[in-house]
């Protein structure tokens, strides 16, 4: 039976999949209900013998692998906010600085992404300058972006949505594209960038447009303000995190801490949701 008094009855609230973002939500709910002091039963059901989804880490030898996401970006703070309420701040390193950096194969060789250039926004002009990667032509449309207008939206009140391929050859021509872009974004989104959405992907980039006008811009306005903030309050863990025990790390704690008010039933597949007579769902 559950209290008459709508404010202190028992929600039961079911949360399908044992990924992180089921693992996440369920906790979060947990933690919702501290804060507004109401009861709730949690089930998450989780179709696989163990939770996690596509995250996974293989202790084997000397090495830890990463069967999935081997790190997590950290200019976004939900993930590092997370970590700190679960108490796991302690076990997060940073990528090691020997071996920062990625390289994209042109031409048959492996040439070294520049410095500063983060995913589509470079904030330093020497190492782009250098890099082989780009054509003169090439590396002079990249600059010229300083230059260009924002893109003003057509209902007047936010920016139309459009394709990644779009923004990046509106704001830094085709070439930054196809030889950059495009290589980097590919081992995040496995998607055609003439498909992909971009306000559903990497929005932050359309907000950087809309405050700054030039990405170019933004890009070198964050890196101020994040060297003032390192400055104040002490070293961060650069762009990319990781744990020192392998991204498990995060999935397993969220399911002990589920599982200690919560129940997650595992080898349980959910193939449908109905609603009942009363409108709620079963």
């Amino acid at each position: 039976m559950t209290d008459s008094n709508p404010s202190t009855a028992v929600k039961r609230i079911a949360v399908i999949g044992g990924g992180v973002s089921g693992l996440s939500a369920a906790h979060h709910i947990l933690e919702l209900s501290d804060e507004q002091q109401q009861p709730v039963e949690v089930t998450l059901f989780e179709s696989q013998p163990e939770s996690g989804g596509w995250i996974g880490t293989i202790d084997q030898g000397d090495y830890l692998i990463d069967t999935g996401a081997d790190m997590f970006i950290t200019n976004k703070p939900a993930g590092i906010n997370l970590c700190k309420r679960l108490g796991l701040v302690d076990q997060l390193i940073s990528t090691d600085t020997r071996y920062r950096g990625a390289l994209v194969l042109s031409r048959g060789l492996t040439v070294p992404v520049p410095l500063g250039f983060e995913l589509m926004t470079p904030s330093r002009m020497l190492p782009m300058l250098r890099t082989p990667l780009l054509s003169l032509w090439g590396k002079i449309r990249m600059g010229l972006e300083y230059f260009l207008p924002r893109r003003h939206s057509s209902n007047g009140l936010d920016q139309d949505d459009e394709s990644l391929a779009h923004f990046v050859t509106r704001r830094f021509g085709k070439e930054a594209l196809t030889r950059l872009v495009q290589p980097l974004v590919a081992g995040i989104y496995t998607s055609d960038p003439e498909k992909l959405s971009l306000r559903a992907t990497l929005p932050r980039f359309l907000d950087m447009e809309r405050d700054h006008r030039s990405l170019i811009k933004a890009a070198r306005h964050q890196k101020k303000a994040a060297r003032s903030q390192s400055d104040a309050t002490g070293a961060r863990y650069g762009l990319f995190a990781a744990f020192k025990g392998g991204m498990q790390t995060l999935t397993r704690t969220l399911a002990e801490r589920v599982s200690e008010r919560g129940t997650i039933l595992y080898e349980h597949c959910v193939t449908h949701v109905v609603p009942s007579a009363g409108g709620d769902m079963r």
